[in-house]
Order: structure tokens, then sequence, then C-alpha cells
């Protein structure tokens, strides 16, 4: 009897934890979109969750960390939401996805100065015919005709093509870029260019050719304990966000000026 007290007891402690605190919301950093500004978490993703989740009456904090561990925490219940991840069959495993994307995006080739004076890519074979290394970000998703481009023999193990220099985030790509480690790095061409600008790397250039272009949604945790007397679980707050977000972009101009603020467009 006292046993099964206990587990009632424990339960009832859960699910009033569960209610009581916060939502956690990860991501990586992936300026403009996401990034530290005077100590504080800040970016047109960041700015644009606010709006929503202050609407909508839901507590929350955000944590920048390397997108591996947001991965682990996503994956664990550790994170109740993560900013701009992919749609992937892999990640369905362990997140689902409202029906608006946030914002899209555009991926190029970053590359410096000297390496755009030097060869002409437009395509996946010029990389190839050129041996350029190409810098990525392990665990990002990227797109289906990347990865055909550049089999890779076990991505979760971190066994890539031998073409891919795989990093820990934007950043160290970036800097490896800069600093003549890597030739190429895939990334949003709004990001790349804010990024480059906002750590002084004056080298950092991109080629035109768009390889692929995709939406980046929010993603909710199929694992997240997040309960509230409003919400009773990730998914009905999900489907309020949705809702929500869908009203925000009905009104462009409105939306737009979350972009706008730091200088870009959407």
């Amino acid at each position: 009897m006292k046993v099964l007290l206990l587990i009632c007891l424990a339960v009832l402690l859960q699910s009033a934890n569960a209610e009581n605190r916060p939502l956690v919301i990860v991501a990586e950093n992936y300026a403009p979109a996401t990034f530290i500004d005077n100590d504080q978490v800040t970016g047109f993703d960041v700015d644009i969750a606010k709006a929503i989740f202050d609407h909508l009456g839901v507590s929350y904090t955000i944590q920048l960390v390397p997108w591996a561990r947001a991965v682990y925490m996503l994956k664990n219940g550790q994170a109740d939401v993560g900013l701009h991840v992919s749609r992937t069959d892999d990640r369905a495993q362990y997140l689902v996805w409202p029906k608006a994307a946030v914002w899209d995006a555009d991926f190029v080739f970053m590359t410096t100065e000297e390496i755009k004076s030097k060869y002409d890519i437009k395509s996946y074979d010029d990389t190839k015919r050129y041996g350029l290394s190409i810098g990525i970000t392990q665990n990002n998703s990227y797109y289906p005709s990347f990865w055909q481009a550049y089999p890779s023999p076990n991505r979760d193990n971190q066994e890539y093509n031998k073409q891919l220099d795989p990093a820990s985030d934007a950043a160290t790509n970036l800097r490896k870029l800069a600093a003549g480690r890597i030739q190429l790095f895939p990334f949003p061409l709004i990001l790349g260019n804010y990024m480059a600008s906002m750590m002084k790397l004056d080298n950092i250039t991109h080629f035109d050719w768009v390889i692929f272009s995709k939406p980046y949604p929010n993603a909710f945790a199929i694992a997240s304990t997040y309960s509230s007397k409003k919400y009773p679980n990730v998914q009905a707050l999900m489907q309020a966000y949705d809702l929500e977000l869908m009203r925000l972009k009905s009104e462009p101009a409105k939306y737009n000026q979350f972009f706008q603020r730091y200088k870009i467009g959407n």
C-alpha cells in the first residue's frame, strides 16, 4: 500500500512540475535568426517565437546550444521546441511540425574572394572536378540533392564523404573558410552575409548559384512533458502556435518587420 501511495505521489509531483515549468526552446547560433547580443538571445526567429508564445500566454526559456546538443535535448524531452528545424524522415521519429514555416532559405556556397576568383562553381560536379573541401555542420539536414551529390557512408556516426569536413556549428565553418581550411560552406545566403559581417570576416563572399531552397519551420518534441491548464500537452500548444503564426503571416507588411529589424528581407 505504501509503495502504491509513493508511486501515485511521484506521478502527481511529476504532473505538477510539468504544468509549472516554462516551455524550453532550443536553437543553434544562426545569426540573424538566433544569436547572442549583449548577453541576450535575440534574432528574427527568436522575436517571432516570443511574439507568438507571449500572445498565447506561455512562459518560456530560450537556449542557444550546438545543434548536436539541441537534437539530444529534443529527442529526450529535455527541450520542447526547436527553432528552424527542417522536416526530415529521420527527425519525424522524435519531432512533429506545424503546418506553417517561419521563413524560407536560399542556400548558396559561401566562399572566399580568392576561391571565387579562381573557380566558377555552378554545379555539384564543378566542386568535385576542382576537389574543393566543403565544410558542413554536424547533424544539419541540408537537402536530398546535396547528400546525393556527396554520398556519405554513415552520417549518424559522423562518417561523411571525403570531400566534406564537419564542424560543430556555422560560426566555426565560417572561421575555417576565412582561414583557408575549407573552400566552400553551404549556408543560407541571408545568414552567411550577416554572420560574416558580424564576425568581421572581410574575405567572405558567395557563389551566386542557389544550391537549394527550403522552408524553416519550428518543431515540437514528441517526448515533451510540457503541460498547462490551457494546453494539456505539447500537441495542443503546437496547434495554437500554428494558428497564431498563420495569423501573423497573413499580414505580410507587419510580418516582414521581424526581418527588417535586422536589415534583411524574408
